[in-house]
């Protein structure tokens, strides 16, 4: 039996972004740009030890391209997940029995998977945004942290910090989002206001 190509293998999200984000579906000098990244990592010994990032975009609106590390990229991941930190059971029970919720155990529970569902509906939406425009779009903390952080004023750091809570994060265009790096420019909330919004939220 012979079959259409095109039924031979359906791409996976990953691969879809790689292609959203090559230069082909983009102008001329966006695509000699790529290519003269690409010709650079081929020419290195390990070319898996780089990435071609997008860096941004010229006066023109073109974006453009740079090598970047790929074990630095990884890093960065690492501490941003590290200083990042999610609500957890444990903090949204205390915060419950401080302000003398009925059931804070159970009410806690039921915060976390509000939380858990909110976040994964911010995932999906990002996905379908991507998927429907052919642009990339991401899950971005409206305050971010810093990459780096001295150990002395981390732990009082995060106490202050909204971290990963689904009210920290919004859905946003790629472009928008690197350029934005880790700068606030919109509403923010502390943790205590996030743990509040939470259990509010189980609460109704």
């Amino acid at each position: 039996m012979q079959f259409f190509p095109f039924f031979s293998r359906m791409k996976t999200f990953k691969e879809f972004i790689l292609e959203v984000n090559r230069p082909e579906s983009g102008t001329d000098k966006e695509k000699a740009a790529w290519d003269k990244q690409k010709a650079r990592r081929d020419a290195l010994e390990d070319p898996s030890s780089v990435i071609i990032g997008q860096t941004g975009r010229d006066r023109e609106g073109n974006r453009t391209y740079t090598l970047k590390s790929a074990a630095l990229r990884r890093q960065q991941g690492k501490r941003r997940s590290e200083n990042l930190k999610p609500l957890t059971t444990r903090e949204l029970e205390d915060h419950a029995k401080r302000n003398l919720y009925p059931t804070p155990t159970k009410t806690a529970k039921k915060a976390i998977r509000i939380e858990g569902g909110r976040k994964r509906a911010q995932r999906d939406d990002a996905k379908t945004r991507t998927q429907q425009t052919g642009q990339q779009y991401d899950v971005d903390h409206i305050q971010g942290q810093p990459n780096r952080r001295r150990e002395s004023l981390r732990s009082r750091f995060q106490k202050i910090h909204p971290g990963d809570a689904s009210d920290n994060r919004q859905v946003m265009h790629g472009d928008e989002n690197r350029s934005k790096n880790s700068k606030n420019t919109q509403r923010s909330t502390t943790r205590a206001g996030a743990l509040r919004a939470a259990l509010m939220r189980a609460k109704e």
